[in-house]
């Protein structure tokens, strides 16, 4: 199958996706070092302490799977979608978690939206015939 040239904003899509998600790679990573979490308010300290390490595993493969599908998509490669439909999971799973225990959080809503168009968008650019 040969590829498509994408259109200049196929570039600036895939490459917010991917900022974006990398900040959540960090957020990952913030909350996950005690010594971070300490410096948090207690609230926060309360949340991240209590968290199941389901729902921690659902965050971590919706922020790292979000990136990696970000950096396929940059590469132009069919594995992009099916890596942001996992990604997409974890972001379900944990928005189910966050909204169970603390409600409606905007960050959250945001995460589910963009991870949702991200998604959409990869299998938009598949019809295009730009990924191989």
């Amino acid at each position: 199958m040969t590829k498509e040239k994408p259109h200049f904003s196929f570039w600036l899509i895939a490459a917010a996706g991917l900022a974006w998600n990398l900040m959540g790679c960090l957020n990952y990573i913030t909350q996950t070092n005690p010594e971070n979490v300490a410096r948090m308010p207690e609230i926060y300290q309360l949340i991240i302490d209590g968290r199941p390490t389901w729902a921690t595993i659902a965050f971590a493969i919706a922020v790292f799977g979000g990136a990696v599908g970000c950096i396929l998509l940059l590469m132009r490669k069919q594995m992009a979608f099916p890596v942001l439909v996992i990604s997409m999971t974890g972001i379900v799973v944990t928005a189910w978690f966050t909204f169970s225990v603390v409600g409606a959080v905007p960050s959250m809503v945001l995460s589910i939206l963009i991870g949702a168009a991200l998604l959409w968008y990869a299998s938009i650019v598949r019809r295009f015939n730009w990924l191989a």
